[in-house]
């Protein structure tokens, strides 16, 4: 006879368990905290359809689950073209003041190099975003007002667009100033700006002068 409590093997005539002593003579149940519990059928889920698909059983959310449905990508508008400033009421400059009131609107560069060449030359190159003309001239000539010197007859800022290469014509403008110009017989300060390439058919050329001061001239 086996022990209901500890399931120690016993003889049929054996009144007490050899193991744990307790009484197994009689037909007793153990006690319902040790009797095994049985966990309760659960039912199958329901079997159907999903919308669209065929034999596949649905597929039901648990609890606290919301069913997410797929929804579309959302398409970004198509961007709107970039407005391009148009030039001020005075361009392009026909005064010199005009020409300084215009280097306000003028775009940020880096300088590619700067060096001497003959003829008491000082050619500047500047790289800065490719832009309308007249952007171009203001640039130019705050590059002129930045890194001119007085002991240099000329000064050349030659514009370049990004990633350009340096060792080619300028592609971004270009101006050439003369400090000790001659007019005939008169001694003038020159500015000579071209845009673009300077040949293209959209090029613009200015050319400005000014008198040198009484005082400042020089035979």
């Amino acid at each position: 006879m086996r022990c209901p409590y500890c399931g120690q093997v016993n003889t049929d005539a054996t009144r007490y368990c050899l193991r744990c002593g307790r009484a197994i003579g009689t037909v007793q149940q153990p006690p319902l905290s040790m009797r095994p519990q049985i966990a309760p059928a659960v039912p199958p889920p329901p079997t159907g359809s999903r919308p669209g698909g065929r034999g596949q059983p649905a597929r039901l959310p648990g609890p606290g689950i919301v069913e997410a449905t797929a929804q579309p990508a959302a398409t970004a508008p198509p961007g709107e073209p970039v407005a391009v400033p148009g030039p001020p009421a005075g361009f392009p400059p026909k005064t010199l003041t005009q020409l300084q009131e215009l280097a306000t609107a003028a775009l940020a560069y880096t300088v590619g190099s700067s060096k001497r060449e003959a003829g008491n030359k000082k050619v500047v190159d500047i790289i800065y975003p490719s832009c309308p003309a007249w952007q171009q001239v203001a640039t130019l000539y705050k590059a002129l007002s930045e890194h001119d010197e007085e002991r240099y007859d000329s000064v050349v800022i030659r514009g370049f667009r990004e990633e350009s290469d340096l060792s080619l014509a300028f592609n971004n403008g270009r101006l050439t100033f003369d400090r000790r110009a001659r007019l005939g017989g008169q001694l003038i300060r020159r500015y000579l700006i071209e845009t673009h390439r300077g040949f293209e058919v959209d090029s613009l050329r200015i050319v400005l002068t000014e008198e040198w001061p009484a005082e400042q001239r020089r035979t």
